[in-house]
C-alpha cells in the first residue's frame, strides 16, 4: 500500500497575532507544502505536508523556538 503524498492537519495557536509568524516558519520547513489560515477561526492554522518529509510532531517544538504555543488538534 502507498503512503499518502499529502495529509492536510490542523494546529491549534494560542495567541491569533502569532498565527502568520508560524505559518511562515513552516513554511520554510522541507515537507510543508502548504500553510493556510484560516480568517473565519482565528486560532487555528492548517498546513498540508507530505509525512515522509516531515514530521508533524514537530511543530510544537518549532512554535516553542518562536515563543509561541501551537499544538496539533486531532480529529
Amino acid at each position: 500500500m502507498n503512503s499518502p503524498t499529502a495529509i492536510d492537519m490542523l494546529i491549534h495557536v494560542d495567541h491569533p497575532d502569532a498565527k502568520a509568524r508560524l505559518a511562515t516558519r513552516l513554511a520554510e520547513c522541507p515537507g510543508i507544502l502548504k500553510p493556510r489560515i484560516a480568517s473565519c477561526t482565528p486560532n487555528l492554522l492548517f498546513i498540508r505536508h507530505d509525512p515522509r518529509r516531515f514530521d508533524i510532531r514537530s511543530v510544537p517544538g518549532i512554535a516553542k523556538g518562536l515563543g509561541i504555543d501551537a499544538c496539533i488538534v486531532e480529529i
